[in-house]
C-alpha cells in the first residue's frame, strides 16, 4: 500500500513544490523522517533534485526546513498537518513554523512557468468560487506585493485549508468574510483559532459598500506586523 501511496502522490504533482521545475529528476521528499519515514500524505512533499539536494545538504539551492511547510500548504494545503508530522517525532509541535520563500524562489518559478496542474487549481477554484476571496486576495495584494496570495483548493471538499494561502505571509491564517450585513466576528475568530494550529488567525471582512477591514488577536501583534513587513 505504500509503493501505491508514494506512486499516486508522484502522478498527482509532476513538478517541483517549490521551484516548479519539471524537466528534472524529481523526487519525493519525506518532511518528517521520524518512525521510520512514513509515507502518509502529510509528510509528503514533491522536490526536485536540486531542491532536494539544497534542503539536506545546501548545494545549488540551498533551503531550509520551514519553506517545506510553505510549499505544503500551497500545493497541498489539504493535507498540511505540523501537529501530525510532529507526532512522528512523538512531539506536541515541529518547533518551527512555515517560512518565508527566499526571492531566488520567485526568479525560479519565473523561468520554470506555472505547472497546468496549478493552472488548473486556479481555474477551478474561480469558476466555484467566492467573488469575496477573490476581492481579498487581490486588496492584499495589492497592499503587500510579496505576499503573492490567492485562493486556497476550496473546491477540493476540504474544510481544512484558509480561505487565502499566501506564502509571502506564511504564518498568518487568512480567512475571508464579506457580507451584506453584521459579522459575528468573535465566532469566526473562534472557527479560525480552532484550524490554524501554530499560526495567527486573520480575518479579512467588509459589508457590501464599505472598506476592507483585517482583525487579528492583539496577542499577535507582533507577529502579524513581522509578517506584513516582510511581505510589502
Amino acid at each position: 500500500m505504500s509503493n501505491e501511496v508514494l506512486s499516486q502522490f508522484a502522478d498527482e504533482f509532476p513538478y517541483c513544490a517549490v521551484c516548479w521545475a519539471r524537466d528534472v529528476p524529481l523526487h519525493i521528499h519525506h518532511i518528517q523522517q521520524g518512525a521510520g519515514r512514513v509515507h502518509d500524505r502529510r509528510c509528503l512533499l514533491r522536490l526536485c533534485m536540486y531542491c532536494h539536494e539544497g534542503l539536506h545538504s545546501g548545494g545549488k539551492h540551498d533551503l531550509k526546513k520551514p519553506v517545506c511547510l510553505t510549499a505544503k500548504r500551497e500545493v497541498d494545503d489539504a493535507n498540511y498537518d505540523p501537529a501530525y508530522l510532529a507526532s512522528l517525532r512523538l512531539k506536541k509541535h515541529l518547533g518551527y513554523g512555515p517560512g518565508r520563500y527566499p526571492f531566488r524562489v520567485f526568479m525560479w518559478r519565473e523561468r520554470n512557468g506555472t505547472p497546468p496542474e496549478i493552472e488548473r487549481m486556479a481555474i477551478n477554484s474561480r469558476q466555484k468560487g467566492k467573488r469575496g476571496e477573490l476581492e481579498a486576495a487581490h486588496e492584499w495584494n495589492r497592499h503587500l506585493p510579496q505576499a503573492h496570495a490567492r485562493r486556497s483548493q476550496q473546491h477540493s471538499g476540504t474544510e481544512s485549508a484558509s480561505d487565502l494561502i499566501a506564502p509571502g505571509t506564511p504564518h498568518l491564517w487568512l480567512e475571508v468574510k464579506r457580507v451584506e450585513r453584521g459579522l459575528n466576528l468573535h465566532a469566526v475568530m473562534e472557527k479560525s483559532r480552532e484550524q490554524c494550529g501554530d499560526l495567527c488567525p486573520v480575518v479579512l471582512h467588509r459589508q457590501n459598500e464599505q472598506e476592507w477591514l483585517v482583525t487579528f488577536p492583539l496577542e499577535q501583534i507582533k507577529r502579524f506586523v513581522q509578517q506584513v513587513q516582510g511581505a510589502m
